[in-house]
């Protein structure tokens, strides 16, 4: 074979660059399209995983929600039953300052005055006892409501031990 001119050297050195250069660029496609492949895998994946921990965060946000509008609807039926208690013991003193009144009138009038102001201090003082333990009973009565109400609403919080 004959000696290469430098212009066809040049030329089959352009060629086999322009080759070379085209198999890499080649290999750079298939690449970067298995890494974009690989890449929408990924971010699928990702995603299945965010919607279902999205679920799961939601249903039980749902079953926290359901448990505190349960537990609200009992601590409203609990305060009905103190508001109705103590509607029962104002209606005991009603009825046990008539029935003290009833007794400071049944003394006869020729009785001693000391007797009478001493059934009157005695019926005062029942009904202030009465007053005050119903005062005291609606109170606790309150207190434990807002206990079971909190108990009831968050389950995973022992609060019978903050409260004991």
């Amino acid at each position: 074979m004959g000696r290469l001119t430098p212009y066809k050297l040049a030329a089959e050195i352009l060629v086999f660059g322009a080759l070379a250069a085209a198999g890499v660029y080649g290999a750079h496609q298939v690449l970067e399209n298995a890494r974009q492949a690989g890449r929408a895998e990924v971010r699928a994946e990702w995603d299945r995983a965010s919607v279902a921990a999205e679920k799961a965060a939601q249903a039980q946000t749902d079953s926290w929600r359901a448990q505190r509008d349960a537990a609200a609807t009992d601590g409203a039926k609990r305060e009905d039953t103190i508001r109705s208690l103590a509607a029962t013991s104002a209606a005991a003193a009603g009825g046990l300052r008539d029935a003290v009144a009833k007794i400071d009138r049944a003394v006869p009038d020729y009785s001693a005055d000391a007797l009478r102001a001493t059934i009157s201090t005695y019926g005062q003082l029942l009904e202030s006892c009465h007053r005050e333990r119903g005062e005291g009973a609606a109170e606790t009565e309150r207190i434990n409501s807002e206990k079971r109400t909190l108990i009831e609403a968050w389950p995973h919080i022992r609060v019978e031990k903050l409260l004991d």
